[in-house]
C-alpha cells in the first residue's frame, strides 16, 4: 500500500478517536487521562510517519568505480553494434552488366553468408536483374546508400 494511504488512514483513525472522546460525558479523572493518552498516540503516529518518510527518501547508494566502468563499457558496445549494423561487407559487391547497363548491388547469397542482419535490409532496395550469366538478386547499392548504409573498410 502506498505510504500516502496509509498516513491519510492514521489521521483520520487519530481524529475519529478524539472526537469520540471529546463527546463522551465526562468523568471525573478520566478525561485527563485520555487527552494525555490522545496526544501521546498522535505525536508516536505523526514521528513514525515523518521517521518512514526521511528512511525512503534517502539518496541511492552511490555506485562504485567498477560498476560506472561496466556500464560505460556495455553503452560503448552498443553504439558499436549500432555502428556496424549500418556496416556492409565491401566483398558483397557485385557489378553486372545488363541490357539497361551496370547495376552495381550487394549479392544476397553472399550477405546472408558475411553479414548477420540480412533480415533488416530494407525491402524495397530488393531486386532482381537478369543478366547474361541468369538472374541475379541483392540489394541495390545507391539505394542502401541513401538509407544510411555503407561499406565497410577492410
Amino acid at each position: 500500500m502506498s505510504r500516502k494511504f496509509i498516513a491519510s488512514i492514521l489521521i483520520a483513525a487519530v481524529t475519529v478517536t478524539g472526537l469520540s472522546l471529546s463527546a463522551a460525558p465526562a468523568k471525573a479523572g478520566n478525561d485527563d487521562l485520555a487527552k494525555l493518552l490522545f496526544g501521546a498516540t498522535a505525536l508516536v503516529i505523526i514521528g513514525k510517519a515523518v521517521s518512514d518518510r526521511n528512511r525512503h527518501s534517502t539518496a541511492p547508494a552511490e555506485t562504485t568505480r567498477h560498476d560506472d566502468y561496466r556500464r560505460e563499457e556495455e553503452r560503448r558496445k552498443r553504439r558499436e553494434a549500432r555502428r556496424n549494423f549500418r556496416q556492409l561487407p565491401a566483398s558483397c559487391l557485385r557489378q553486372h552488366r545488363t541490357r539497361d547497363g551496370r547495376v552495381r548491388m550487394m549479392s544476397t547469397y553472399c550477405l546472408e553468408r558475411n553479414y548477420n542482419h540480412v533480415s533488416r535490409l530494407p525491402h524495397d532496395c530488393k531486386i532482381r536483374v537478369r543478366t547474361s550469366d541468369g538472374p541475379r538478386r541483392g540489394y541495390q547499392m545507391r539505394c542502401l546508400r541513401d538509407r544510411g548504409f555503407k561499406l565497410a573498410s577492410n
